[in-house]
This record gives structure tokens, C-alpha cells and sequence, in this order.
């Protein structure tokens, strides 16, 4: 029996999606399998699980898919209605696309055009900081609706990680220079395209163990924590990185619902010792901080890249890595997450190369309930 619920009106614009006449999206592929907690492979869904979503119907390839959805429909669903984005940058038309052509940026899933003669991707690879914003404002223009952004739905944008980090984005940028600002971006562009998040481990897989110091110098070990439940692993870049300053704060917030849920959360970055236990004191973290030098264990879990050449010649004589991190290897960890079961198996992964987007609390606790 289709688990299909009833929509309310439509609060968009869904004459203009790319939908079925059964108003059935994506062709019938899971929209979360397109992203690292899904498995990162497009998928078809089965019409068991089908869910509808202000006027636009979904099908997924599991139950757990299903219920990320639920969670947070805006994170998942096609950007421009599932149009092509490369058209929709190009020009602003509408143009038909190959559910298995994609890709995911900063939380987004971008769709495209594919024949023999001609795979618009490879173009939106090669120019998306020029296509991204025409095709947000074509969108716009198009179907009357703000572009879809990956941060959740039905809650105040205050109690959004996301919202946070991007207020922080929008205030940094207000007062850098155009120069800068396309320097980063470039960069980021530079660590989505390098194949790291290919590396990152992917739900079902066997997370490896290891044993690093905490911020007291005292080791623990992932297997021992698994003996108690579920652990959430999460990477941040160090305490001198604002966003992930953020990012520790809200998950100290929601250290009490991640508890409830049966979770323990443990924090780790390429920072000494002494570093990890400033960041402790300085966000009051309750939870464990692990000190990962030289990204060992984030290499195990394929989440470690090396910044691009002309970022690092921006960081030298202002924010000097080697000397915060204790080696000179200038390779820092992904925006990553992950819940781990008792058994050892990754069974929710947030990876992205935008060290601007971090993990939602709310998404780290459905996962947490879905094992209960």
C-alpha cells in the first residue's frame, strides 16, 4: 500500500516543476539517495514508499529514506523544480533531464541534460560559479519562487544551524573584497572536484576504529564507546575557524536531544591537544573533543583534502595552519558527520566540500531515533 499522504494547496509554483502527469518527481528516483546519508547514487524508488510534498509526489528506495525526507523536504528536493540547471543558468528555459546526471553542491542537488552528443554536467562543473547565480535568478523570475537552499523547512530560520553559518557567510562577505570572495569560491569548487567526496565513506559501510587522545591527553577509543551506543563523529577545522565555532555551539545546544536519542557526540579536528581544549573552554563543550594530528583517522574515513595552491599562499602571513595544526601538510578535514551504530555501521553521513554547511542537529537526531 502507497504511504502517499494528502498535500495541502500547493504553497508554490508546481505548474512549473518537471513532474509526471501523476505529479510524480524525479522519474520516480529517491531524492536522497542522491546525497552522502543516501549513499550518494541515484536510485529508483518504490512505489511503497511514496510520500507527497506541496504538491509534488516522491518515491523512495527505503523507509529511512523516506523519513530524512520528512525531516527536511527542502534539503532533498531538486533545485529549479528538477529542470535542468545548466538551461536554467544558460538561458532560464526549461529543459528536460537525465536523473542519473547530477550533482550535489553546498546541500543542493542540481539536475542535467545528458544524450550521447551532449552532457550539460561537465559545463556546470567547469562554469557553476557563473551559471549558479543566473539560474537562481531565472528561476525567480520564471516560476515566482525563491530557489530552494537546503536549509529545513517548517522551522524559524534562527533555530537553523544553517541559517547561522549563512548569516556568518552573508556578514564576511558584506566586508570582503569581490577578489576574495571568488578566491574562496574558487577553492571550494577546487575541493568539490577533487574527488574527495567520492572518498568519504558512505552509509553502510563499516566505520574503522581508532583511538585518539581527548583534549586532557586521555585516549579513547571508538569500539569502547560503541560498547555504551550510537556515536556521532564530527570533523571541524579548528577554533579558528568561526563556522565551526557555529557548529559546536549548536551542537552543545542539542547535546540533551542527542543524549535522549541515545547518541554520543564526539568532536574531532587536526588541532594539538592544548588547541582542543582551548576550543573546549572557550564554546563550553560538554562533550568529547579528540585531537586527530596530522588528519590520520579523517584519512581513514577518506575525508581529508589539501588546500588548493593559491589558497594557502592567502593563508600564509595571516591565518598560519601549520603552526595552529602542528604540521605542515596544509590539509584540513571535510564539513563531515557521521552516526555510527553499536555494530560499527555508518548509517547517516553528511560530507561537503563547502566548509560553510555543516550537519543539522535535527537530521543527527532522526538518525539517532531511526536505530532506536
Amino acid at each position: 500500500m502507497s504511504e502517499a499522504t494528502p498535500s495541502a494547496p500547493p504553497a508554490r509554483a508546481i505548474k512549473d516543476y518537471n513532474l509526471s502527469k501523476a505529479s510524480l518527481a524525479l522519474d520516480g528516483y529517491d531524492p536522497v539517495a542522491y546525497f552522502p546519508e543516501g549513499g550518494g547514487v541515484p536510485t529508483k524508488g518504490d512505489a511503497r514508499f511514496e510520500f507527497s510534498s506541496e504538491g509534488a509526489t516522491y518515491r523512495f528506495a527505503t523507509r529511512q529514506s523516506l523519513e530524512r525526507f520528512k525531516q527536511n523536504p527542502g534539503k532533498y528536493e531538486p533545485a529549479y523544480g528538477g529542470w535542468c540547471a545548466y538551461a536554467m543558468g544558460n538561458d532560464g528555459t526549461k529543459v528536460e533531464v537525465d536523473p542519473k546526471s547530477f550533482t550535489v553542491e553546498n546541500s543542493r542537488l542540481f539536475l542535467f541534460y545528458k544524450d550521447w552528443f551532449n552532457d550539460t554536467r561537465k559545463t556546470w562543473l567547469k562554469d557553476g560559479a557563473t551559471l549558479l547565480p543566473k539560474a537562481d535568478s531565472n528561476w525567480q523570475r520564471l516560476s515566482g519562487e525563491m530557489p530552494r537552499t537546503g536549509v529545513e523547512t517548517g522551522k524559524a530560520s534562527a533555530q537553523s544551524l544553517q541559517a547561522q553559518l549563512d548569516e556568518k557567510s552573508a556578514a564576511f562577505s558584506a566586508r570582503m573584497p569581490k577578489e576574495t570572495q571568488q578566491l574562496y569560491e574558487a577553492g571550494i569548487r577546487q575541493v568539490a572536484e577533487s574527488g574527495v567526496l567520492n572518498s568519504a565513506m558512505k552509509v553502510g559501510a563499516t566505520a574503522p576504529d581508532f583511538t585518539l587522545n581527548d583534549a586532557t591527553g586521555s585516549p579513547v577509543r571508538l569500539k569502547t564507546l560503541l560498547e555504551s551506543g550510537p556515536v556521532v563523529l564530527t570533523w571541524y577545522r579548528g577554533g579558528w575557524c568561526p563556522y565551526c565555532n557555529i557548529q559546536l555551539s549548536a551542537y552543545q545546544q542539542a547535546l540533551g536531544e542527542i543524549k535522549a536519542a541515545g547518541g554520543q557526540l564526539v568532536a574531532l579536528s587536526p588541532e594539538r591537544p592544548d588547541a582542543s581544549l582551548s576550543t573546549v573552554q572557550k564554546n563550553s563543550l560538554e562533550f568529547v573533543v579528540l585531537s586527530d594530528r596530522e588528519n590520520g583517522v579523517a584519512r581513514q574515513y577518506g575525508v581529508v583534502y589539501t588546500l588548493p595552491a593559491f589558497l594557502i599562499e592567502k593563508f600564509k602571513g595571516g591565518l598560519d595552519l601549520p603552526k595552529i595544526n602542528g604540521d605542515e601538510s596544509w590539509q584540513l578535514p571535510l564539513a563531515a558527520t557521521y552516526v555510527i551504530s553499536r555494530e560499527g555501521t555508518i548509517v547517516h553521513a553528511f560530507v561537503d566540500a563547502d566548509y560553510r554547511k555543516r550537519d543539522e542537529p535535527s537530521a543527527i537526531i532522526a538518525a539517532l531515533k531511526q536505530l532506536k
